[in-house]
């Protein structure tokens, strides 16, 4: 092989290569661009672990923690029921959220625990359990927080309370309500039994509770990812 061709065939080779390396970085940047943080209008910028449904792909987050933008408010699905994402505090894995039936419906009426069952969130421990019974005889003599959209007149009574153990002993709820379902409340600081007495029930809800997820901590494939496209 003569000189020529020999600077012929190895400038192609090279060609070759960083054409491939140009086309792979070309393609790291595109992934890179589509999984960008951003929001949904309302609320906190989503980025890894979460992912938004129908406007990202799946490998921009992890399995379980695709959101949807409803009302350009982040809402995740938890066990069929949906919750705003008030906040994302992505230093300490934890998440602000709010059961969305509290800004969405006239009468929000929780009618289960929450459940994390096989969900990658567990409830954080700061927080206090605001109690809702549900058609009860009779109310109790103890300040509670009046659900009148979910009562029957004057014959069943709704209403909550915080902390149920509160309630006047004479007051067997067991044997007066149909049902109790506990809501977990973020007690945000300076909040105190003042200001709480002076909210609403649906006031109360929209404070939401916090809850810690656990997934792979990927903060050192993102430095390398931004090193990559630079």
């Amino acid at each position: 092989m003569d000189t020529q061709n020999f600077f012929t065939s190895h400038i192609c080779i090279l060609f070759i290569i960083f054409t491939n390396l140009a086309n792979r970085a070309l393609s790291v940047n595109q992934k890179f661009q589509d999984c960008a943080p951003h929001d949904c209008g309302n609320g906190p910028n989503i980025s890894y672990p979460f992912w938004i449904l129908d406007e990202q792909e799946s490998f921009c987050g992890y399995p379980r923690f695709g959101i949807t933008c409803n009302e350009q408010n982040p809402v995740l699905k938890i066990s069929n029921d949906e919750y705003i994402i008030k906040d994302i505090f992505y230093s300490n894995h934890s998440l602000l959220v709010a059961n969305a039936a509290a800004y969405w419906d006239a009468c929000p009426t929780p009618l289960h625990n929450v459940s994390l069952d096989r969900t990658p969130f567990n409830l954080s421990l700061y927080r206090s359990d605001f109690s809702i019974f549900y058609n009860c005889t009779s109310l109790p003599q103890y300040p509670t927080y009046g659900l009148d959209c979910a009562s029957n007149g004057t014959t069943l009574h709704s209403l909550a309370v915080f902390h149920e153990k509160a309630l006047d002993v004479n007051y067997p709820w067991e044997k007066r309500c149909q049902s109790l379902v506990d809501v977990p409340v973020h007690m945000l600081f300076g909040v105190n039994l003042t200001s709480l007495s002076q909210m609403n029930y649906t006031e109360i809800l929209k404070m939401g509770f916090l809850l810690n997820w656990t997934a792979p901590n990927c903060s050192s494939c993102e430095k390398w990812w931004t090193l990559w496209i630079r």
